[in-house]
C-alpha cells in the first residue's frame, strides 16, 4: 500500500498553473410558476441557492442578485421582477464591475417553450430567448460563464450559447422534453448540502453538483417508478455538444470541475498578490497533482490499496482549503 501512495508522489513536481483569484457573480431568475405549486417549489429552491452562495461558499450577498415572479414574496432575498429588461440590465451592471478573472453564474428556474422561432424561458412579460443571453454575455469577454438552466426544454439553450470559457448546464437534452422537471430541487439540494463534494475537498465545483442532482433524478423516477422524462446534460468545452456524462476527464466536464462556488477561476495562470496566498495556492496545486495522479492509477489498483492512499491526500487538501479560506478571509 506505501508503494502505491509513493508511486504518485513524483508528480508532485509537476506543479498545475495557479488560478487566478476572482470574485464570483450570481444571478438567480425564476420565471412564470403558472401553477400556485410551481411557484412555491422555484422560490424554494431560489431561496436554497441563494442562503447556500451567501452563507456556505461565502459569496457576499451583494454580488447575488435574485430576480423572481413576484418580489413581495420576500422583498429582502428578491431584487426585482424576473422581466427579460430586468434581467439583461443586472448582466450589464454587473459586467460593468466585472474585473477580467471574475466568474458569472446564471441559474434560471421556471418553465421553457419550444415551437416557436426560437427556444424560450418562459418570463412575466416578453420571454427570455438564447439570443437575448448571447447578447447580455456579449459584455463579459474573458469571464467564465456558467448558465444553469433548470427547466423544461433547456437543452435548446446550449448549442447557440456555447463557447469558450462557458459552462452550461441544461435539466433537459433537447427543447423535445417538455414535462417538468425534477432538476431544480436536486441541484439545489447539491449546491446547499454535503452530498455533491464528491471529492471532500469542503467545496462543490459545478460539475459535482450537476453530477450530484443527475444522479438524484435519476433515483427519484426510479423510486416514484416512472418513466425517466428528463435527461441532465452539460457542455464546457465549446462545441456546443453536450453530454449526459459529464466528467473531469471529458469531454465535457473539466471545466465545470475548476468553477467551484466561493472558490477560485480556474481561467488563467495569474498568481494572487499576497506571497502567502500565493504559496498556500501553490502547495494545493502540489496535492491536487497528486490526487490526479492517484487517479489515473485506480484501474491498476484494488479499491482498498486506492481508498487507503486517497484518504490522506483528501485530509490534506482539505486542510490546505481551510488555510487558504481563513487567509482570504483577513484579506477580503
Amino acid at each position: 500500500m506505501a508503494a502505491c501512495a509513493a508511486c504518485v508522489l513524483p508528480l508532485a513536481t509537476t506543479v498545475a498553473p495557479l488560478a487566478a483569484q476572482g470574485r464570483t457573480h450570481a444571478v438567480i431568475v425564476v420565471g412564470l410558476g403558472g401553477q400556485e405549486s410551481y411557484r412555491v417549489s422555484f422560490h424554494a429552491e431560489a431561496a436554497q441557492i441563494y442562503n447556500a452562495l451567501t452563507e456556505r461558499h461565502g459569496i457576499p450577498s451583494d454580488n447575488v442578485t435574485y430576480l423572481g415572479e413576484k418580489v413581495e414574496v420576500d422583498p429582502e432575498m428578491i431584487s426585482l421582477r424576473s422581466t427579460r429588461a430586468n434581467v439583461l440590465q443586472v448582466l450589464g451592471e454587473i459586467a460593468q464591475d466585472a474585473q477580467s478573472m471574475d466568474r458569472l453564474l446564471v441559474v434560471l428556474i421556471g418553465h421553457g417553450t419550444a415551437g416557436r422561432q426560437e427556444i424560450q424561458f418562459n418570463l412575466p412579460g416578453p420571454d427570455l430567448t438564447p439570443t437575448d443571453f448571447q447578447l447580455g454575455l456579449t459584455a463579459f469577454p474573458t469571464q467564465t460563464l456558467a448558465l444553469v438552466h433548470t427547466g423544461t426544454a433547456s437543452g435548446g439553450f446550449i448549442e447557440p450559447l456555447s463557447g469558450p470559457n462557458r459552462i452550461l448546464v441544461a435539466a433537459t437534452r433537447s427543447e423535445r422534453e417538455l414535462n417538468a422537471t425534477e432538476f431544480g430541487q436536486f441541484f439545489a439540494a447539491a449546491i446547499a448540502g454535503e452530498g455533491a463534494d464528491l471529492d471532500k475537498d469542503e467545496r462543490v465545483s459545478l460539475l459535482e453538483a450537476f453530477q450530484f442532482a443527475k444522479q438524484e433524478v435519476a433515483r427519484y423516477y426510479e423510486t416514484e417508478n416512472e418513466m425517466l422524462t428528463e435527461n441532465a446534460v452539460l457542455d464546457d468545452n465549446g462545441d456546443g455538444a453536450a453530454s449526459e456524462d459529464a466528467g473531469p476527464d471529458g469531454p465535457d466536464g473539466p471545466l465545470a470541475a475548476t468553477f467551484q462556488l466561493g472558490g477560485i477561476s480556474g481561467t488563467a495562470g495569474q498568481v494572487p498578490d499576497d506571497p502567502q496566498l500565493a504559496r498556500l495556492y501553490e502547495e494545493r496545486n502540489e496535492i491536487q497533482v497528486r490526487i490526479d495522479g492517484l487517479r489515473a492509477l485506480r484501474e491498476s489498483m484494488s479499491e482498498d490499496d486506492y481508498l487507503d492512499a486517497l484518504e490522506p491526500l483528501l485530509i490534506e487538501i482539505a486542510l490546505k482549503n481551510r488555510e487558504i479560506r481563513a487567509l482570504e478571509g483577513d484579506w477580503s
